[in-house]
């Protein structure tokens, strides 16, 4: 299995935590295994940066002005099932912990954080997007692959594709972060008539379909070679 911090160098995360000085140590620590890390200090702004971010992760802290935590968490699984949530709290409360348990966190972290409890949860993150018996691949921007039934999601809504396109897609993402190579894409979405020309505007073409339903700038060009899915 790839390195914890090789594999969450991925993803963005979002941190909210109302204790300023906390909040600054946390940060520099998150920084060094996260691709970006966004910060909130109440529960209001959580949800703004939740819906203008985009992140690929919830750090919550359970207790913040406005809105609490645990509102939050519920705000976001309401329409996002997916999305892992750490919730940290300074104190083990029963009734909150009851409750927790019903929005499918991730994991439950006590302040101050013990190092080991911290980076037992950085590696059930890893896990999580790693693991190759999952069916569902998280993508950029909230959008979901499930390999098994071949769907696209947005926000838990499906987007509708053509089959060539989940054959597209469906490659870039088992070779994701290489380079598809157009004879790659003509014998993998045209397999069934392989033996028929298939152009390059042809596979070009397929590709601009596809970005279209995609977050913006995937699918890198590789010039004069292919395509890669920067995910």
């Amino acid at each position: 299995m790839k390195k914890v911090k090789n594999i969450l160098k991925n993803y963005t995360l979002l941190y909210a935590e109302d204790d300023k000085p906390l909040q600054k140590t946390t940060l520099e620590y998150l920084q060094k295994y996260f691709k970006t890390v966004y910060t909130a200090d109440d529960g209001k702004e959580t949800l703004h940066h939740y819906k203008t971010m985009r992140p690929d992760i919830l750090f919550l802290d359970i207790d913040m002005p406005y809105i609490d935590g645990l509102s939050v968490a519920q705000t976001i699984r309401s329409e996002n099932k997916n999305i892992p949530i750490v919730m940290l709290t300074a104190y083990v409360d029963t009734d909150k912990l009851l409750k927790a348990t019903e929005l499918n966190l991730c994991k439950y972290l006590v302040k101050p954080f013990d190092y080991t409890a911290f980076k037992t949860t950085l590696r059930k993150l890893s896990e999580y997007f790693n693991s190759p018996s999952s069916q569902y691949i998280p993508l950029k921007e909230n959008y979901l692959w499930d390999e098994t039934k071949k769907e696209l999601y947005y926000n838990q809504a499906i987007i509708t594709l053509t089959q060539k396109e989940k054959s597209l897609l469906s490659l870039l993402i088992q070779k994701q972060n290489t380079c598809v190579t157009f004879i790659d894409i003509q014998a993998h979405v045209w397999e069934d008539d392989f033996d028929a020309e298939v152009s390059i505007q042809s596979v070009k073409l397929q590709v601009t379909l596809l970005r279209k339903k995609l977050p913006k700038e995937s699918i890198k060009n590789v010039y004069g070679k292919g395509y890669i899915l920067d995910i």
